[in-house]
């Protein structure tokens, strides 16, 4: 890889270098010519390599007498055949090269010198330019080097040999899964000698073998198994790990199964055929050196809302732990309902191509979806959308039946297009496994509006239905449907009134998009009441919220109870909802249970802020830097917090409305203290005297809401 990339370097810079000449081509000069003469190091140099971070080689050459072109350096072996290349200094501008003493050892081992051994390199020097290269015609310099006794990882690994599955063709090796860190994995059967080599290509290439668990490197290293194996080399350690996977077993939770033993099929793949019926749990047991292993799901228990809708996903990949107490239940995955009495290959996957370890299934028939055919509404039929909570539309088609597994596994999605050809999709609505999915009027206001039908005016949209069987999809064919969107689905809201925090003012409330708004504001009980309105002035229509229902009404709401609340308007939907906010307060893990009483409290200042001045966050004895909000929202805890939790420590203090400090609600994680958390200055970490003003910040003023810590110490 490194090679390549040299090599697409040169060609890029020569490429700029023709590319500015040919915009002065009455001055300029073109052509050039080849290096010359090489300097340093000279004819024969002779150099230990050594292993430190900073040590290095400088190459030195003549400049070319015609033109300026790109220079590299070019390696070669003892037979004098090419193994790599390495771009000037100054991206091939200068005529030198300063080489780490690391590089030139990966050189030496691409030359098939060993470690800790002596061995010849060649150098010389390319020029190049527009596409153009002429190599030094000067003879190569030799250069002797000793290789360190350390071996260097180098940028991939493969796996080949006779006792390999994978043959002694180094084309055919297998690259390994890179980790990082100079570490590879792979999951293989031996059944003999095998080799690790650093590329799978012709020419020079570095071999690695195993002895006695110790990482080898020389041009007869190898290796030797009988079984399936997943196997760690680790560069940096000098190791390679070797686990025998004894067995791999489909696990049925209800009643496991001791004999269910899956048939590895090559290439870290195993499958076995299996039908189930009653619970949907299951697992997957595996024995490795003796001890047993659950390849399971990533926590203990899958809920049903973290269960997979279809057939792929990350909730199939593999999490793998020490078998140890655990019981036949914990740490299992779920069937989907479709696969009820489907039988089925199920496949665990570690093969080094995947993204990630996980599994899935495979099955007998042809993996070809169906077309389905539309039943309502009509071709051409018409509706006139409303604001009327509930108020919907069934969009049905003739589904495949049950009976044929591949109807059983075909999912539908509705396709919204704006045009006759089906080409412009404006809007999807998932069906899954069903043959019918209502669509809300709130939701087709907004496809109308995606599809560009003016607001309260009438166009058309296209609908259609596509099959998905695993990875293959079909379209049926579409129907017209004339939409006339909703009248006065206002385009801004506002609240005013008595009861309200604003008088006779008017405060806008933030707009989320499709007639929907939110506020955090106070109410009081004041007998004139409060309205919403869709502008600031007498004369806009007003609004009341009665029943969780909104309607267009020029009385007044009276509030049952003093309170701050939140407000959220949905006039697509037609629905309302109002939700009670107390004891809004700051904290940190230290005193979310230890210490309850230093769980700051944020008095509410008005307009959706809440704000506490000259506050001392930290105990002495508690030095935890993450931080959060809650209070209690409907007499439900709820935590305000980051998405995602920030890391690492805050060194500088933020500007006010800085985006790491946006806050989110709710955060599912309530009781969790890394999701969700913002981070205190660092050097105020664990101080009990300096001072700070919190400012939670929700108002609709403000492009999003955030929390501000003003430093005052």
């Amino acid at each position: 890889m490194k090679n390549i990339l040299n090599k697409l370097v040169v060609l890029l810079l020569a490429g700029f270098a023709l590319a500015a000449c040919t915009e002065h081509t009455e001055y300029d000069d073109t052509g050039f010519s080849a290096v010359e003469k090489l300097l340093y190091p000279s004819d024969g140099y002779a150099l230990d390599l050594i292993e430190q971070a900073d040590a290095n080689l400088y190459f030195e050459w003549e400049v070319s007498k015609v033109g300026t072109p790109v220079y590299t350096v070019v390696f070669l072996d003892a037979a004098k055949k090419e193994i790599g290349r390495y771009l000037a200094d100054n991206n091939g501008q200068k005529s030198s090269l300063k080489m780490l003493h690391s590089q030139l050892n990966a050189i030496a081992g691409d030359a098939g010198i060993e470690p800790d051994a002596a061995g010849d390199l060649y150098w010389t020097v390319s020029a190049g330019l527009g596409g153009a290269e002429q190599l030094s015609p000067a003879e190569p310099h030799k250069l002797t080097v000793k290789r360190y006794a350390s071996i260097d990882a180098p940028y991939h690994l493969y796996v080949t040999g006779e006792g390999s599955e994978f043959g002694t063709d180094p084309a055919a090796a297998k690259q390994m899964r890179e980790l990082g860190d100079g570490k590879f994995e792979i999951y293989t059967r031996f059944t003999g000698s095998f080799s690790f080599i650093n590329r799978n290509a012709a020419g020079s290439k570095r071999t690695f073998g195993v002895a006695e668990g110790r990482l080898t490197e020389g041009a007869d290293a190898a290796g030797t198994g009988d079984g399936v194996y997943r196997v760690l080399v680790d560069f940096k350690a000098g190791t390679v790990k070797m686990e025998k996977i004894e067995s791999v077993k489909y696990h049925w939770c209800w009643t496991p199964d001791p004999d269910a033993v899956m048939e590895y099929a090559g290439n870290g793949v195993w499958k076995r055929q299996i039908t189930w019926d009653g619970d949907n749990r299951y697992r997957f047991d595996a024995v490795i050196d003796g001890t047993d292993y659950i390849w399971g799901y990533s926590s203990s228990d899958m809920s049903d809302s973290d269960m997979p809708s279809g057939l792929t996903g990350p909730q199939y990949r593999l999490s793998m732990r020490e078998t140890g107490n655990i019981n036949q239940w914990d740490y299992s995955f779920k069937h989907i309902a479709v696969l009820r009495n489907v039988t089925c290959t199920i496949v665990v996957d570690c093969s080094p191509e995947a993204e990630a370890y996980y599994h899935r299934y495979e099955f007998d028939f042809a993996p070809e979806a169906t077309p389905v055919t539309l039943i309502s509404p009509d071709d051409n039929a018409s509706v006139v959308l409303n604001a009327q909570a509930g108020a919907k539309l069934t969009f049905a088609w003739n589904k495949l039946p049950d009976s044929d597994p591949a109807g059983k596994l075909t999912s539908y999605t509705l396709v919204f297009y704006s045009d006759a050809a089906l080409e412009k999709a404006v809007g999807r609505k998932e069906a899954q496994y069903n043959g019918s999915v209502d669509v809300s009027f709130s939701e087709l206001e907004s496809i109308a509006d995606a599809a560009g039908i003016a607001a309260e005016g009438t166009g058309d949209l296209y609908w259609a239905v596509e099959s998905k069987l695993l990875s293959w999809t079909a379209l049926s064919s579409g129907r017209k449907l004339t939409v006339t969107r909703m009248k006065g689905i206002p385009t801004a809201a506002y609240i005013t009134g008595a009861a309200s925090e604003f008088g006779s003012g008017y405060q806008a409330l933030k707009a989320l998009g499709a007639g929907k708004f939110e506020i955090f504001t106070k109410l009081t009980t004041d007998a004139a009441g409060y309205n919403f309105t869709d502008g600031d002035t007498a004369d806009a229509r007003k609004f009341v919220v009665e029943g969780g229902a909104i309607r267009e009404s020029d009385a007044s709401v009276v509030s049952s109870e003093e309170a701050i609340y939140y407000i959220l308007l949905d006039f697509g939907a037609g629905t309302a909802k109002l939700q009670k906010i107390e004891n809004m307060r700051y904290l940190s893990p230290n005193v979310k249970t230890q210490h309850t009483e230093k769980q700051i409290k944020l008095p509410y200042q008005g307009n959706g802020i809440w704000y506490a001045a000259g506050v001392v966050p930290y105990l002495r004895d508690w030095d935890d830097d993450r931080y959060f909000f809650w209070a209690e929202v409907d007499g439900v805890k709820t935590k305000f917090g980051a998405n995602p939790g920030m890391t690492g420590d805050l060194n500088s203090k933020p500007a006010e409305n800085d985006s790491r400090f946006r806050v989110f609600w709710p955060i599912a994680d309530v009781n969790g203290d890394d999701a969700g958390a913002f981070k205190m200055l660092h050097a105020y970490r664990g101080n009990d005297s300096k001072r700070v003003n919190i400012k939670l910040n929700m108002s609709p003023d403000t492009e999003h809401y955030y929390n501000y810590i003003e430093y005052l110490d």
